[in-house]
Parts: C-alpha cells; structure tokens; sequence
C-alpha cells in the first residue's frame, strides 16, 4: 500500500493526509473558493477539514493573507504552481487589509461569510455524486430485503440508511447474530430519503448495501471527511 499524500496545514502546520484536508484558491475575481476535489488551477493552500480550525483562520484573516500573497506573487504558469504553505511573519494590522493596492490594480480578497456552512454542503454533494457512480457501476444494492441479504452473506460491509428512515426498519435492517459478529460493518445515515432517491433515480431509497469498489472508497472518504469537519 502507497504511503498517502501529505500537505501541511496553513493554519496549525500539521502535514496530514489530502483526503482529512481541504484546499482553497483564490478565484479571478477574488473570492476564496474551497476546492474540495482539489482540481482547480492556481496556487492554493491546505486546512485541516475541522470546522474549528477553520472559523479560526477566518478569525486571524489567514484567508485574507494568503489571498494577498497569491496576488504578489507573478506567476504565468498558474496551473504549475506550487501550492502556499507559509504566509510569512507580517504581524501588523496594515499587512492584513483587505485590499491589495498596486500602481495599476486593485484588488479585494472577499471572504464567503458563509463559509464553513459551503464546505459542508460540497463535501456533502461530492459524497452523494460518489454514491451515484457508485449506483451507475453496479456497486449500490438497493432495497431492504436486498440490501439486508447482501450484508448477511459479507458481500458487504457499508450499508447507507436514510436519516429519516425509521428506527424500526433501521433496526431489523441490521438485526441478527451476523451483524453482531461483523466488526468492520459501516453504517452511513447523514443522507435523507430525497437526497439519495435523486442522485440514485429511485422513487424510494431508503436501505442499500455497498459493494467493493474505487466509487465507494471515494464516498467512505469523503464520509470521514464531513464526519471530521462537523465535530465540534
């Protein structure tokens, strides 16, 4: 097994796994712009997914910061760029205005007030677009009877159960002497009914059992990573 890829945290310079942090660049009209899949081009910066550690880097403005540092740095190869981990040692309050003035330019870093509330729900719709790759290659078994006798036999160790499903199905969804004896079983509940029913094409999508799969690590990935950033 590969050793997993490392980025320090801009915030408490921690190096921690890519797949527990979140990465953020800096849009072409100046917006701070988490790119949860790590895909956008310019030079970004790496924050723990801790919901904490982020309202803290809003607090200080280390946002604000590293938007000004992106927009000193001359750069033509922008999607060669390496990614920001150090801001530096400026500590007085004129570093830290909230706009960038050059002989020609001007420019405003705007932080989303909303934030940390954004984050949540791309890493919550990442998940879900997993879950229907995960669906579309033939790795979702959905219904109860079905998903119940896939979990009994080990096919599956992931089940997904709508939040708002009942306690009661939930309960004999996973109820025997086969569930108590499989310690790797994942139970994944933070998705409604209407969520999964949308992104799985179903009129109903209650219980399902996930199958082995690269679409499936993805969702118990990115399910780590929303768990992460909501603890508080």
């Amino acid at each position: 097994m590969s050793a997993p890829r490392m980025r320090k945290c801009l915030a408490t310079g921690e190096k921690c796994p890519v797949e527990m942090m979140i990465r953020f660049v800096l849009s072409p009209s100046g917006i701070i712009t988490p790119d949860v899949a790590a895909k956008l081009p310019g030079r970004g910066c790496w924050i723990k997914a801790d919901k904490t550690v982020i309202l803290e880097a809003i607090k200080k403005k280390l946002f604000v910061r590293f938007g000004h540092k992106v927009l000193s740095i001359k750069s033509k190869a922008l999607k060669k760029a390496q990614d920001i981990e150090e801001l530096g040692s400026e500590k007085s309050s004129g570093s830290l205005k909230e706009t960038t003035k050059k002989k020609e330019t001007k420019q405003t870093v705007i932080v989303p007030k909303d934030l940390a509330e954004l984050i949540e729900k791309l890493i919550l719709n990442r998940a879900l677009d997993f879950i229907g790759l995960a669906n579309r290659s033939g790795l979702v078994i959905s219904g109860f009877e079905k998903a119940r006798s896939t979990l009994k036999s080990g096919k599956s160790t992931v089940v997904l159960t709508a939040s708002d499903s009942s306690e009661d199905s939930r309960r004999k969804l996973l109820q025997g002497e086969w569930a108590q004896k499989m310690n790797n079983l994942r139970v994944i509940d933070i998705f409604t009914r209407e969520e999964l029913s949308q992104k799985l094409g179903l009129g109903n999508a209650a219980h399902m059992a996930l199958l082995s799969g690269g679409a499936v690590k993805n969702i118990i990935i990115e399910i780590k990573r929303l768990e992460s950033f909501r603890i508080m």
